[in-house]
This record gives structure tokens, C-alpha cells and sequence, in this order.
């Protein structure tokens, strides 16, 4: 035992330098996290991916890093491209039509010079829309004479449920990753404008954004593999290491949810403690070690009734996914989720124009609620915790404040749900 706390002081130390360094350097200071805007997949990755790829892009400089995009696209992929740059087009959201469940909706990225065709799909923390690579592998289709390819975009290069985003179906598709693929090609991107400052200091900007989201402390981490090294017997407590952190961070989700669901019974909501349809009950604890264990195991909630219409309930909702959201669903009398195309028909006045003022709800702040398939709207929680990630957004620095992170959440659904039960 003392030989794994030697372990983590040395550690601790490490990185407890290296952050001094950063600091006595300025490089903490990242403009997107000053704007708050890390991990918005529309507003600032794609708009940024799509604008250095774009030839006509405000960079002025060509298709210099369209063309290193695409060499090293050819160098990973199963198949190879033969791009060429007269007459590209790069749109980002390309909307395709009406969507259904096998076609239409928006393209996060789709580039093309009329031969090739290249659709990507970008993923940050969003979890993957119902049938969504299917309705993007569907559109390609209609180039049959033509090279086309379908990309998957995300932090790690993994796929976060693909049954879901397929459909079932067998798609083809490449993923890449923002941890390797993006940030060799934005160093590709920094080295072609070395003679452009303010074009290079802000490529180094977002470059700097990826490596935090996806933990590339390059220094730090040589220098851990160095300790590791040249101490064996540490190499013994790695796997005590490992499960100590995994504890501390089951630990810190069972907490956050026990001290969430205590607040709520203060304000007299009563969490369901049964999980149902589309409800996996956060405290059930046979999810909650599978949540840390298996991506499989996703959308943990804590659920209450705010009221009840006749045969239906209005139901609010707290769930983490990768990070904390909340929102409004409604429920008949058999706990069965009433999907939004259905709550057009319900009979009951009340209710519809709770619904109607929701909708106008969403149009009229676009930004802070969102819609969905099964809610009448979402929100991101004040402050939002990734469980899956505790560096983003200082998500670990909440929970190291846990009772007043706890109370912001709290006051801030209280506030919303007295607001919905006044429009």
C-alpha cells in the first residue's frame, strides 16, 4: 500500500509541475474555453474543419490543407481518392431533405469536386441520432457513377453506437479521430501557413482545443512512462492504480445522483425508483457499475411527475449520456413514453397547450433548449458534468464542489419547471 501512495504523490507531483509550467507560459489560455466554446460540434468544429477545407474558406490560402486532408486521408483509408481541386465545393450542414428514418436530415460536413463525394459525420460528446449513417450512406447513393465515402469523426475513432446510427444495416463506412487523425493533419495545417502568424496562431488555438478533449498532455505523459520505467516496481500497482480510480470515479457518480435525488424530495418531487420504458434508474445498481464499465450501458436518469392530465403525466427528467442534461417528456398511465409525432393527437386541452407553449418555447430561445424525437425539449445542466471525461468543462472540479454544484442543478430545474407550469 504505501508503495501505490508513493506512486500517486509522485504523480501528482509530475503533473502538479508540469501545470505551473503551462501557467508561467499562458498556455492554459485557450479562446474557445474563455467563449465557452469547446465542444459545440456545429459552431465551432465543423465551422472551423469546414473552413480550413474549403478552398474559398477565409484563410485565402487555396486548397493547401484540403489537399493534406485529402493525401492523408488517402494514406489511412481502404480506399484511395483521386481528388481533384478545380471546381470543390465544401458545405458545412448540407441539408438533404425532409428526414425520415432512411433519408434526409443535415451532413455535418460534405465535400466534393463533382467526382468524389466525401459526407462526414462529426461527433464531440453528441450521442448518435437514430438511423443517422444509414440517411447519409442512403444520399450517397444517388452518385452511382462516382467515388464516394462516408466518414465517422469522433474524439477517439470509435463508433458510439452503431447499431443505432445504422440502423442494423451493413453500412460502409471510415472512421477517424480528432486524438490522431485531425490533430496530424492541424500540424500539417500549422507548418503549410508558418508564414501566415495569425493563420497559424489560430490553427495552434484549436489544435491546443483537441489535445485538451482529448488528454494529450504529450510532456507529462513521457515523463509518467519515465516513472513507471525506471521504478518496476510501480509496474506491480498499475492495475490497483487503475481500479482506485475507477472507484473514485463510481464513487463521485453515486454521490452526485444520491445528493441530486435528496434535493429533489426537498422540493417535494419523488424520483422513480423502478427503471421502465426508456428509463434506467441512475442509482440502480445494476447500471451504475456497467456505466463505467461498458459503453452499452447509456442514459441514466432520475425521473419525477411534475403533474398529471387524465390518463397522462407530464415527467421531468435528469439523464447523462456523456454529460448531464435534463428535460420534459410525457408518460400515459402504463409508463409508456408518448414519442412528439404522437402528442399531436392526445385529447386533453391542458396539456396541449402546455405542449403548444413549449414549442414556441424552442423557437424562441433555439440556443439554451432543445428539441428531440421523445422530449418535448432538453437542456444541458448549469454546470453540465461529462462522467465520461472529468476534464471537460471541469467537470472535476464541480464534483470536487459537489454540494454547490448540486444546489446550481437543482435551483436551475426548480426554476425552469415553476417557469414551464406558468406558460
Amino acid at each position: 500500500m504505501n508503495e501505490l501512495i508513493h506512486l500517486f504523490n509522485d504523480i501528482h507531483l509530475i503533473l502538479e509541475r508540469y501545470e505551473l509550467i503551462r501557467k508561467e507560459k499562458g498556455e492554459n489560455y485557450n479562446l474557445f474555453q474563455v467563449i465557452n466554446m469547446v465542444s459545440d460540434e456545429t459552431r465551432v468544429h465543423s465551422a472551423l474543419i469546414s473552413d480550413l477545407l474549403n478552398p474559398h474558406g477565409r484563410h485565402q490560402m487555396d486548397n493547401v490543407f484540403l489537399r493534406s486532408f485529402i493525401d492523408r486521408l488517402n494514406e489511412q483509408s481502404h480506399r484511395k481518392l483521386s481528388f481533384t481541386y478545380e471546381n470543390v465545393k465544401v458545405e458545412c450542414e448540407k441539408y438533404i431533405g425532409p428526414k425520415t428514418d432512411t433519408s434526409g436530415g443535415r451532413l455535418d460536413l460534405y465535400i466534393t469536386d463533382g467526382r468524389n463525394h466525401i459526407v462526414i459525420e462529426n461527433k464531440i460528446y453528441a450521442t448518435d441520432q437514430e438511423n443517422q449513417l444509414l440517411r447519409y450512406h442512403n444520399y450517397l447513393k444517388q452518385y452511382k457513377d462516382c467515388d464516394t465515402m462516408l466518414l465517422y469523426l469522433s474524439l477517439d475513432g470509435e463508433v458510439h453506437d452503431i447499431d443505432k446510427t445504422t440502423g442494423g444495416e451493413n453500412i460502409d463506412f471510415f472512421t477517424i479521430s480528432y486524438d490522431e487523425f485531425i490533430l496530424n493533419w492541424l500540424e500539417d495545417c500549422c507548418k503549410i501557413a508558418h508564414d501566415k502568424p495569425i493563420i497559424r496562431e489560430g490553427i495552434r488555438h484549436y489544435r491546443n482545443l483537441i489535445k485538451i478533449l482529448t488528454h494529450q498532455m504529450e510532456n507529462e505523459k513521457n515523463e509518467l512512462i519515465e516513472l513507471i520505467k525506471a521504478n518496476p516496481q510501480y509496474i506491480c500497482f498499475l492495475p490497483k492504480y487503475k481500479d482506485a480510480i475507477k472507484e473514485v470515479e463510481i464513487g463521485l457518480y453515486t454521490d452526485f445522483w444520491t445528493k441530486l435525488e435528496t434535493a429533489f424530495k426537498k422540493h417535494e418531487y419523488s424520483p422513480v425508483q423502478q427503471s421502465y420504458d426508456g428509463y434506467k434508474y441512475a442509482l440502480d445498481k445494476n447500471h451504475v457499475r456497467m456505466y463505467h464499465e461498458s459503453n452499452k450501458c447509456k442514459y441514466q436518469s432520475i425521473e419525477f411527475k411534475i403533474k398529471e392530465f387524465g390518463k397522462y403525466r407530464l415527467m421531468f427528467r435528469v439523464e447523462v449520456d456523456w454529460r448531464t442534461y435534463y428535460g420534459l417528456l410525457i408518460r400515459d398511465n402504463n409508463n409508456k413514453m408518448i414519442p412528439i409525432q404522437e402528442m399531436t393527437s392526445l385529447e386533453n386541452p391542458k396539456l396541449n397547450s402546455i405542449i403548444f407553449k413549449i414549442k414556441e418555447l424552442l423557437k424562441d430561445a433555439p440556443d439554451i433548449y432543445n428539441p428531440s424525437s421523445n422530449w418535448l425539449f432538453w437542456k444541458y445542466t448549469t454546470p453540465k458534468i461529462n462522467f465520461r471525461d472529468l476534464s471537460d468543462d471541469n467537470s472535476a472540479y464541480s464534483l470536487s464542489k459537489m454540494d454547490e454544484t448540486v444546489e446550481s442543478i437543482t435551483n436551475d430545474i426548480v426554476d425552469n419547471i415553476k417557469m414551464i407550469m406558468d406558460i
